[in-house]
């Protein structure tokens, strides 16, 4: 059975420093408008997961809360492994032990980026998302290793709302 991993990093939060702590950084109202509109998006290109597994930092919860809603996805659960600065790779290979088609996981860069990266056997700096930003990657099983999966798709939030269909 194929496997895709969907990556989409959080939507434009308000400043560093307007907020007393990084994890409280919100996103703005522009950011959230625009967070729904690419998640609509994803949506209409038949990108729906099933489990949802986000960063708890406010800004990337409240991107992934937005997926949810639009029914991007059937579940949603947080974890820190999807924080800034950790290692989601431990995270990958727990939830591959469940069934699922394709799973969405919310977080930073340039850790999301930097996960890409690796599962393909690219360098560090290969991709980088924009924020609400999204790449598809499909999974070599039973377990992926660095050169193994095939990038399908990384999409900028540009060119998801430039999208007329």
């Amino acid at each position: 059975m194929a496997r895709e991993l969907l990556l989409i990093r959080h939507g434009i939060a308000v400043e560093r420093g307007s907020t007393a702590t990084d994890e409280e950084r919100a996103l703005t109202a522009e950011g959230r408008a625009r967070t729904r509109k690419v998640l609509q998006r994803l949506e209409k290109l038949d990108l729906s997961c099933g489990p949802l597994v986000s960063s708890p930092l406010v800004r990337a919860r409240q991107t992934a809360e937005l997926a949810l809603q639009l029914e991007l996805g059937d579940t949603l659960s947080f974890s820190d492994a999807l924080s800034p600065g950790h290692d989601p790779m431990p995270l990958l290979l727990e939830l591959l032990e469940e069934p699922w088609k394709r799973l969405g996981l919310f977080g930073h860069e340039p850790d999301l980026s930097q996960l890409a990266s690796h599962l393909m056997g690219c360098s560090t700096n290969s991709i980088q998302l924009k924020k609400a930003g999204a790449v598809l990657l499909e999974l070599e099983l039973p377990e992926p290793e660095p050169g193994s999966c095939q990038l399908r798709l990384l999409l900028s939030p540009k060119v998801l709302l430039e999208g007329k269909n």
